[in-house]
């Protein structure tokens, strides 16, 4: 039937937007804050984590497209070449399939529904989740910012929205206290690091359109080789992580992220053929999705126990 036709396509090109394993890999954060702030004692209706989660999704809808948008002529060079999720080139926004009203619709409704499920949450939660869009969905993609367009710029604001949705979470169950301090330096330091190979795979891309990201300004091979002293630094803050008194949720995530951060960067050394580094993205997404899960799962369990 043409309707059903007609579903099939928009579900299909609306399903190429929303970029699920880059979605797993931000809403990781979110549920360590969230999980954390269950088991030092935090409380709320179930509803108001539901419609948390709900705000996360409309913004990484909002943020991803965004994204997309503002890359058409990078994804446009990308060809055959997958980036985890798809072939860039097949993004909607490179094949024209996403017309004016039909974008303008999108942005303002996935806007919108992140900013209305927020305030329902609570404004201390808004804030950060908000936030959180306005760093790595606007800052970083809108063409009056275009922060992924700045050398060092591109790597500090992913990083600082990760430790902005971490502080999101904690605030669903705790809007009058704020996580500690040393697994948001972790978590920012983490971050950097495992978002350098991303930057340097699309250094042919980016130089081809003109782009100036960090790939493209210090090379991909030196921006792999940062990735070194940047593990150095991980191993005296985890150190610090573990001496300090704090919830087992966070201790349990560095015992895991510091070896799977020096694997990963050794890998990623491994891996680099020029121009590219061959890496299947399911070996990284597929484990923090079990993490994810196994949090989200004890956080829920002790708020509607609780």
């Amino acid at each position: 039937m043409a309707w059903r036709e007609t579903l099939e396509t928009h579900l299909d090109k609306y399903a190429r937007l929303f970029r699920v394993r880059t979605m797993v890999i931000y809403i990781f954060p979110l549920t360590l804050g969230f999980a954390g702030a269950a088991q030092t004692g935090g409380d709320a209706p179930g509803w108001k984590v539901v419609l948390a989660y709900l705000a996360f999704l409309c913004g990484s809808f909002f943020s991803s497209s965004l994204n997309f948008y503002a890359d058409v002529e990078s994804d446009r060079l990308h060809n055959d070449m997958y980036k985890g999720d798809l072939h860039m080139s097949d993004q909607p926004f490179v094949t024209g399939e996403m017309g004016r009203l039909e974008t303008a619709l999108l942005f303002l409704l996935t806007a919108l529904g992140c900013v209305v499920f927020s305030l329902l949450v609570g404004w201390p939660f808004a804030v950060f989740m908000v936030g959180s869009v306005v760093l790595l969905g606007v800052l970083y993609s809108h063409p009056w910012f275009r922060f992924k367009n700045k050398p060092v710029l591109d790597i500090v604001t992913n990083a600082t929205g990760a430790c902005t949705l971490l502080i999101a979470g904690w605030k669903v169950l705790q809007p009058d206290t704020w996580p500690p301090v040393w697994p948001l330096v972790y978590g920012f330091l983490f971050a950097s690091t495992l978002y350098m190979p991303s930057v340097a795979n699309d250094v042919p891309f980016d130089a081809a359109a003109g782009f100036r990201t960090s790939g493209v300004v210090f090379g991909a091979e030196r921006l792999l080789k940062a990735m070194i002293p940047m593990c150095v630094v991980l191993v005296p803050v985890a150190v610090v992580n573990y001496v300090i008194p704090q919830s087992w949720i966070f201790k349990l995530f560095i015992a895991l992220a510091l070896p799977g951060a020096l694997v990963f960067t050794a890998g990623m050394h491994i891996l680099y053929r020029p121009p590219f580094i061959r890496f299947n993205a399911s070996l990284l997404v597929y484990p923090l999705a079990a993490l994810l899960l196994f949090y989200f799962v004890y956080g829920m369990n002790t708020v509607l126990t609780r």
